[in-house]
């Protein structure tokens, strides 16, 4: 009692002593302030960034899980036929019962030769059912630069990257440009073809990667030149909670059995989980320089602050004060210095973010695709601020806390 009675003396001191010499304080607290700003709009944009990277991922691409035959992960990309599993209504509805589970999507994965005329190039095809697509991965559709998605109207029509179309030169509507022919070997190994017309086109001309060699046909349109009919070779599924993939995914491993493996969004897109890690890192030690920086300026207010204020030190040890109440003082200086600067600095990070929002800040995806960039700060993220920071001030405190503690009274009273 006695103890928490004298720290909160020492605090209102502490209060005292900072609005005495506020034109100082006001300095270091304003390089508190603009670090902790930027700081905290650096991780409310990266928020909004990492949030569009996976949403794109999850809602336009792979969804937020897949299941397929065990093995099939570890030979994808030969796109096995042979390891095949059930797309039967009854099958999707087992999984579709698990609790947070949304949607259900059948699909098939194969490698195809793609012609329009005389030119032939490959391309790897992605089969969907319309319908199902669309409750578990609903942005599908963004990434088309031009023509509509394959659709229940029409599901034997084919959608291409636009530099595949331009390679090819296919064109989205009536004449032989929209023609094109699928051929490929079926799930027996036989060779076989369909003539199908383009729908739409993925993405950008010219753009590079992987991207310019994918396809998306028809669920039936494939099943039927697969010779798969009912089948598929991966199941993707949509979630209400992201937050409980983990617990999902054992559920569907208890329901499916061994013969079934479980990837989760992060293993099917490894390079986006990647980049947003990599993006954290690089915070981390951002964060670190900037505030670094800014708490140089409480360690130099705290050195002066000993410094002009020796004799004062001199008689609060010469009235029996103790030395590690008078480093405690400088400490708790610092602290509430970085406390009041830290406020309007989370402040300004606000009205930042919320410009920001109201923007609309956006970029060109990668296959396709625009990001709408939504900046958002967690609570987390606010309390992990405003702990590096107090823990910072503290720190920054040490050593000139530790000067002003070691001083004796006698050399302290007699210094001009």
């Amino acid at each position: 009692m006695h103890q928490t009675a004298a720290l909160r003396q020492l605090l209102r001191i502490a209060v005292r002593n900072v609005r005495a010499n506020g034109r100082r304080a006001l300095l270091a607290g304003l390089a508190v302030l603009l670090g902790v700003a930027a700081v905290t709009s650096l991780r409310g944009m990266l928020n909004g960034v990492q949030r569009s990277l996976r949403g794109e991922a999850i809602d336009s691409q792979v969804g937020a899980l897949q299941v397929h035959r065990t093995g099939y992960m570890n030979q994808v990309f030969g796109t096995p036929l042979d390891l095949d599993m059930p797309a039967d209504p009854a099958f999707l509805q087992r999984m579709a019962a698990v609790p947070n589970v949304r949607g259900v999507a059948p699909r098939i994965q194969f490698g195809s030769l793609v012609a329009v005329g005389d030119v032939t190039t490959f391309a790897m095809m992605m089969a969907i059912d319309p319908e199902r697509e669309a409750t578990v991965c609903p942005l599908r559709a963004d990434r088309l630069s031009s023509g509509a998605l394959v659709d229940r109207q029409h599901p034997d029509r084919l959608v291409l990257s636009a530099e595949l179309a331009r390679r090819l030169g296919a064109k989205v509507g009536p004449g032989d440009t929209g023609r094109v022919a699928l051929l490929t070997n079926d799930k027996d190994g036989s060779l076989n073809a369909i003539d199908t017309r383009l729908s739409g086109l993925n993405g950008l001309p010219r753009s590079p990667g992987l991207e310019t060699r994918l396809g998306v046909v028809g669920l039936s349109q494939a099943q039927e030149l697969l010779r798969m009919p009912g089948r598929a070779t991966e199941i993707a599924l949509s979630v209400d909670d992201l937050t409980q993939l983990e617990p999902t995914r054992q559920a569907l491993r208890q329901l499916l059995g061994k013969d079934y493996e479980v990837s989760t969004w992060p293993e099917l897109a490894k390079m986006v989980a990647d980049a947003t890690a990599l993006q954290d890192q690089i915070f981390g030690v951002v964060m670190a320089i900037l505030l670094v920086v800014a708490l140089v300026g409480v360690v130099n207010t705290m050195l002066m602050s000993v410094l002009e204020r020796t004799r004062e030190i001199g008689v609060m040890l010469a009235l029996g004060m103790k030395t590690r109440a008078i480093a405690l003082l400088f400490v708790l200086e610092a602290a509430v210095i970085n406390f009041f600067a830290a406020l309007p600095g989370l402040a300004l990070a606000a009205v930042v973010l919320a410009i920001a929002r109201k923007a609309d800040v956006q970029f060109q995806a990668p296959g396709g695709g625009v990001l709408h960039i939504q900046p958002e700060l967690a609570l987390a993220d606010v309390v992990l601020v405003l702990a590096v920071v107090q823990v910072g001030a503290v720190l920054a405190a040490v050593l000139p806390a530790l000067r002003a503690a070691q001083l004796r009274p006698v050399e302290a009273l007699s210094s001009v």
